[in-house]
């Protein structure tokens, strides 16, 4: 299990999969540092930004694609902001469908009747533990445990199998 800092995990299956974990794909996103005034780093950034979804769209191909929605106490980077818009703007021009999913929700689905930690860091660890328990990889860092139950959730609202059973 790694835990990083920076950027965002992704993570997409196919509605119907078998259980086959080798179905799941993830893959981590990190925009770069841009430089205060610096708008060739800014530009740059975002051309970064549209190669990943590209790169999502042709190898992982998903029907629709989830966002975590942002915490009504977070106060997120002005830049992460500008590239979840950008990536989600990309998503649409190649005609996914977008959902923003409330990860504590998430969590609780995947959880069952456990209670989850109010801590980010030890409900991440405690997501991690039930996802490998049920055949997920257990070299998976926690931001991309944390797309896995957004997936979980989506796959749930559209009748899919779940990660969790």
């Amino acid at each position: 299990m790694r835990s990083e800092r920076g950027g965002f995990a992704w993570a997409a299956a196919p509605t119907f999969w078998d259980g086959d974990w080798s179905q799941i794909v993830t893959g981590r996103f990190d925009g770069g540092k841009v430089e205060r005034g610096n708008d060739k780093g800014a530009l740059a950034r975002l051309r970064r930004c549209f190669r990943f979804v590209d790169g999502v769209v042709c190898g992982a191909n998903p029907n629709v694609v989830g966002f975590e929605s942002y915490g009504f106490s977070a106060k997120p980077d002005v830049h992460v902001v500008e590239l979840v818009g950008a990536i989600k703007l990309r998503m649409m021009d190649y005609g996914k469908e977008i959902e923003t999913v409330q990860q504590s929700s998430a969590r609780k689905l995947v959880a069952r009747e456990l209670k989850v930690p109010r801590k980010g860091e030890e409900a991440k660890k405690l997501m991690h533990r039930i996802l490998t328990a049920n055949g997920a990889p257990a070299t998976l860092s926690l931001d991309e445990t944390d797309a896995l139950v957004v997936l979980n959730a989506m796959l749930l609202n559209h009748g899919g199998q779940t990660l969790v059973p």
